[in-house]
């Protein structure tokens, strides 16, 4: 049965999937006709990122490229709430008055248009607001450079829409201001806009969704994925260069090429950086980074592309992930990067690797103390067929491995002495990390990522790898406070490998298809797990 056959109610399964409840309401299309709101494909992405963050009582942050049609999808699913939430209070939030104003006369739109049998009965005489006291709820639309645009209500439902230009508009406390009104527990924001630079509102919130139990969920749509960003060009057009070399680097399409240069481009004063920026293909493009990757951002970028086309709706949440289940005659490597126990915003970050696949088939990310991290690891190296642990020894490391000892853990790496030790068959425990060691571990992992051996399925670990800039000792923090464990961890187990395998590359048992494949299952399962929402919803149930 199709979206339109029939009219889902409130009370029935699916009536917040915005899948099947956005047709219900209608738009204004570019020839000024009222149609219904049937979702494009990209749009159908952003319905099963609400859906997961419903279920997962996350907050959305969603980066988009220009006119991509968020606004309008985000402002239906706001109003849904509106109309069919009891004692709710919603707010729209945009960064300039003239778009305030086109989100209002939206959701006066979708009310004034919902048909008959469901259309909850308004205040009539409001501006910007729609209010329904048979429901007790209502909707506020305003700007973030009017004087308290919420009033300082306590708001259920909050949307922001260009985020990246509040601080600009409405000082460096208007972003703040807005998630004051939000209760943590059973409170919904989404946050949308075009990135604008590096370190921006929308940056911020986008590396906070990959930290373990983040509050947020970050989806991304590359423009190519907007079916309006393509034109099909006339017989025999040919690019110029620079749409030439730009379409060879990302893998666009003809039509796509025509519709960046016949008017993509322009919009952006033809200029390709600003393009870049405004119309990202992938993270990279987004925001501009100082100083260049070490490793291969373009392999990297390859990888998430197969995990979810770059969307971000595989990532990570759960501190533990396993990828791929231990096999019974395959070798494993555990590698642990430590964290002090005293240090919050310090990570232990793990990987566990298939030594004969050369593939990551579990990780953690998250904060422990040394104890509990030791029983972690002694029951993930018996669970992937005793794995050898290694873990840095220095500092921190050395409470870890003083558990794992203690305990008779025998997977334990030893290291060869140094001369200064009496006798050539002394090995301690622990891989110590030395200038040296440290530069033959990135050097290991840029060989495997430049040669296509190494097979990742973690997000959050690629962005890492992608952002990684300095030397390991001296690496900066990331947005969460922390180092970048998950790269060192990678490192680490990289050097491992290499041990493990006797310096002998192993031919990658996967091709990119099986990868696809194997990824595009995991994000099924995780929208199919989403989707059981019905009328029973995370805020209660409904009339």
């Amino acid at each position: 049965m199709s979206n339109g056959s029939r009219i889902i109610l409130p009370h029935e399964e699916g009536f917040w999937n915005p899948d099947k409840y956005c047709h219900l309401n209608k738009i204004r299309a570019k020839s000024g006709a009222l149609v219904p709101f049937q979702l494009w494909d990209h749009q159908k992405i952003l319905a099963a990122a609400v859906q997961q963050c419903y279920a997962d009582r996350k907050w959305l942050v969603h980066v988009k490229p220009r006119q991509e049609g968020s606004s309008t999808f985000f402002t239906c699913v706001a109003t849904q709430h509106a109309m069919f939430r009891k004692g709710c209070r919603v707010g729209l939030l945009a960064h300039k008055k003239q778009m305030a104003q086109n989100l209002s006369e939206m959701a006066v739109r979708f009310h004034r248009h919902m048909p008959a049998q469901l259309k909850p009965k308004k205040t009539t005489g409001l501006k910007r607001t729609l209010e329904f006291p048979g429901l007790d709820s209502r909707m506020v639309v305003a700007s973030v450079k009017d004087e308290e645009p919420l009033r300082g209500e306590t708001v259920q439902v909050l949307m922001a829409t260009e985020i990246s230009a509040w601080s600009e508009v409405a000082g460096p406390e208007a972003w703040t201001s807005a998630l004051n009104a939000v209760p943590g527990d059973g409170g919904f924001v989404i946050a949308e806009s075009t990135p604008r630079y590096h370190g921006d509102q929308l940056h911020e919130l986008c590396m906070d969704s990959e930290n373990p139990h983040s509050k947020w969920m970050k989806v991304f749509v590359p423009w190519t994925m907007v079916n309006e960003y393509s034109v099909e060009p006339p017989p025999g057009w040919k690019p110029d260069a620079l749409i030439r070399e730009y379409a060879d680097e990302n893998h666009i399409t003809a039509a796509q090429a025509f519709w960046m240069q016949t008017e993509g481009l322009q919009k952006c004063r033809n200029n390709i950086e600003k393009f870049r920026a405004e119309y990202p293909v992938n993270e990279l493009d987004c925001w501009v980074l100082a100083g260049e990757s070490i490793f291969n951002t373009k392999r990297l970028m390859e990888a998430l592309q197969l995990i979810d086309k770059g969307t971000g709706l595989n990532v990570e949440t759960e501190p533990y992930v396993e990828f791929v289940p231990p096999k019974q005659k395959n070798r494993y490597l555990i590698f642990c990067d430590p964290a002090g126990s005293w240090a919050s915003r310090d990570m232990f970050g793990v990987q566990i690797i298939d030594i004969d696949n050369c593939e990551q088939v579990a990780e953690y990310l998250g904060h422990s103390e040394a104890f509990k991290m030791s029983n972690y690891l002694m029951e993930w190296s018996k669970k992937y067929n005793d794995a050898r642990i290694y873990i840095e020894a220095n500092g921190v490391g050395e409470a870890v491995l003083s558990h794992l000892l203690a305990s008779g853990c025998r997977n334990v790496y030893h290291r060869k002495a140094s001369s200064n030790y009496r006798g050539s068959s002394t090995r301690i425990p622990g891989w110590y990390s030395t200038a040296k060691s440290k530069a033959q571990a990135i050097s290991f992992l840029q060989e495997i990522i430049d040669d296509g051996s190494l097979v990742m399925h973690s997000q959050r670990c690629i962005r890492q790898l992608i952002n990684y800039r300095g030397q390991w000792d001296k690496l900066s923090r990331d947005a969460s406070g922390g180092h970048y464990d998950l790269a060192a961890a990678m490192a680490g187990a990289a050097w491992g490998w290499r041990i493990e395998i006797g310096a002998k590359w192993e031919n990658r048992k996967m091709s990119d298809r099986e990868i696809a494949n194997k990824n595009w299952k995991r994000l099924m399962n995780k929208i199919d797990r989403a989707s059981a929402i019905d009328s029973n919803s995370p805020w209660g149930t409904h009339r």
